[in-house]
């Protein structure tokens, strides 16, 4: 159960895979969620239509407030609470008012679900350390891995836009035009790697609708650089050929989030070969590992020099191009099905089951 589902949505995609693999063992599994996105309702039920028994699992989805937070904490069912973090309210002030209210609730909720379920599950360190501070047993907190589909990718090819993109020099980055992204930031510093290597662009692959006054801050900004046929918005990608080949492609994924609770196209992009550029903050960090190139964002300068000294030694760059496939054996389909197992099993036997 979770508040949304929505389409390239990391925890409606993850939540999918979890009911996946609980089908896969022969289990019966059903998702559960307030608000299911048109072309996702055949795969899942309003929250509405869950039906408790006190003999099944409720594996509730923790990343906002919602409606059925309530219905969750009422379940006799034994109860695993999935925590996906929050986003600073502040990252949606003026732009968005309803998700600033549900953050903001959200995280004030938080310490009262401390002891009202089972067992927890986080995806980083930077998450155990939020929710010890707020009171969380330290022992029921679990880490797994987020991981993403990698069969979606395994036969997704777009041969025509493949070979355009291979000859381009681009970097990448995935994800909703949103403040939490900090795209300014990184558009200052791509600002300055295209006063280097005058022919790179760089491609922002994500949806522009959810904050449209941000999105027309973002396109004065790069006006103002003079960078508007050097900065392309592909729009929200939810074709796996399409995406893969834009990942394939790409010399570098950037991150420069004002907050992430994972951020599953770093694993994405790491599949494919490709390292991440990351601002220096967790959980980004901790998901790049070796395969992460890290800067201060809040020194543009300085960050483009480095990425600047990376793309210039092939030696190292190759490198790290393999640090990132090794990276991410961790991130895929086989990874969650091994963690999701141990989890349960250490679950099981603190239950007493």
């Amino acid at each position: 159960m979770t508040a949304g589902l929505t389409p390239g949505d990391a925890v409606s995609n993850y939540a999918f895979n979890l009911a996946r693999l609980f089908r896969q063992w022969g289990g019966r599994a059903t998702v559960y969620a307030d608000f299911i996105a048109p072309q996702l309702q055949s795969r899942a039920e309003p929250s509405a239509m869950y039906r408790p028994t006190g003999n099944d699992l409720l594996w509730f989805h923790y990343s906002i407030w919602s409606d059925n937070v309530q219905r969750a904490l009422d379940s006799p069912d034994l109860k695993f609470m999935d925590y996906h973090g929050i986003c600073p309210p502040r990252l949606f002030a003026g732009q968005n008012a309803h998700l600033e209210y549900l953050c903001q609730h959200g995280l004030e909720m938080l310490p009262s679900l401390a002891g009202r379920f089972t067992q927890y599950v986080i995806h980083s360190e930077d998450s155990r350390q939020i929710l010890q501070g707020h009171g969380f047993p330290a022992e029921r907190l679990h880490k797994i891995f987020y991981t993403f589909d990698t069969a979606k990718f395994a036969a997704a090819d777009d041969a025509e836009l493949s070979a355009s993109l291979s000859q381009l020099e681009y970097v990448l980055l995935v994800g909703r035009i949103v403040p939490q992204k900090d795209i300014g930031a990184l558009i200052d510093i791509f600002a300055r790697l295209s006063a280097a290597r005058p022919n790179m662009v760089l491609i922002l692959a994500g949806t522009r609708d959810q904050t449209k006054g941000y999105a027309a801050q973002l396109d004065r900004q790069i006006a103002a650089y003079g960078l508007e046929n050097r900065v392309l918005f592909a729009g929200q990608v939810n074709n796996p050929a399409v995406l893969a080949a834009l990942y394939r492609h790409a010399r570098l994924l950037f991150v420069t989030s004002e907050w992430e609770s994972f951020c599953v196209p770093i694993a994405e992009s790491l599949y494919f070969g490709v390292p991440a550029a990351v601002h220096d903050q967790e959980p980004m960090v901790e998901v790049a590992g070796p395969a992460g190139l890290v800067f201060d964002k809040r020194r543009p300068d300085e960050a483009a020099a480095a990425v600047l000294a990376l793309l210039n030694d092939p030696a190292r760059y190759a490198a790290l191009r393999h640090e990132a496939t090794a990276w991410a054996q961790r991130y895929n389909d086989d990874a969650l099905e091994r963690n999701v197992l141990r989890f349960l099993g250490q679950a099981f036997e603190l239950n007493g089951a």
